[in-house]
């Protein structure tokens, strides 16, 4: 099993979106993570759907693991910007984070 830097945890549940938003984006994702190299290159990234993270009407929702970082309300721009700010260089989109949890260790 390959050592990922991040997890990205996306809310694909129905009470967080009306009209699927959130498969949409997890969908997206794997286009931009494929079209980045970000699967299986020097900074490899997993995403997971989630079904359910409590924080319903808020969607769709992201999670980056291992750095605790929870988005809300994400579109299709504001994913570019978190792969670009976040998964890529680092830094989290500080106005779209709705909880910062602890960061947690991956084993590599």
């Amino acid at each position: 099993m390959p050592a990922y830097d991040r997890i990205v945890l996306v809310c694909t549940g129905k009470n967080c979106t009306q009209n699927g938003e959130g498969l949409a984006l997890y969908d997206r994702l794997k286009t931009r993570l494929k079209q980045l190299g970000l699967i299986n290159g020097t900074i490899k990234i997993k995403r997971s759907r989630v079904h359910c993270f409590g924080v319903c009407k808020a969607g769709p929702l992201l999670c980056v693991q291992p750095d605790g970082v929870w988005y809300y309300a994400v579109d299709e721009a504001k994913l570019e910007l978190i792969i670009e700010q976040h998964l890529i260089l680092g830094k989290p989109v500080t106005e779209w984070v709705f909880h910062q949890g602890p960061q947690v260790t991956c084993k590599k």
